[in-house]
């Protein structure tokens, strides 16, 4: 398979998001361009989705386009709302509760990448207890 270095959002690889919250879209990751120290996606959660708590092994970023909600980092709530960044460390158990007015689109960035292969692999399920 040729490697995409451009990738238009309807070309993305999309599912599930785990919990069955909303959708995951992969526009960047090893298989679909040969990235190999990060993945980029954009998410769209629900309105009034309530997330469950889970952590990554690799630290990520989060970038709010449209929407707001609640991000809870170790327990700790947030506020957050377009135009704003959110840092998640590796381990770090975190989840989002989005507001019931309207979905939350995001920007997410693994790195390095893995998370974006467990949605791929079982979607909803992806990040449930082992």
């Amino acid at each position: 398979m040729e490697k995409k270095y451009i990738v238009p959002l309807k070309e993305a690889v999309s599912g599930v998001l785990h919990g069955g919250v909303g959708t995951f879209r992969i526009l960047i990751d090893e298989q679909i361009s040969g990235a190999k120290n990060f993945s980029l996606l954009v998410n769209t959660t629900r309105a009034g989705a309530k997330g469950s708590e889970h952590t990554h092994d690799v630290e990520h970023c989060w970038y709010v386009l449209s929407g707001k909600g609640t991000m809870y980092l170790d327990g700790k709530g947030s506020r957050i709302e377009p135009q704003t960044a959110i840092y998640t460390p590796a381990h770090v158990l975190h989840k989002v509760d989005v507001d019931p007015e309207e979905d939350m689109t995001y920007v997410v960035i693994y790195a390095p990448p893995g998370p974006e292969q467990l949605l791929k692999q079982k979607g909803a399920r992806a990040f449930e207890s082992k």
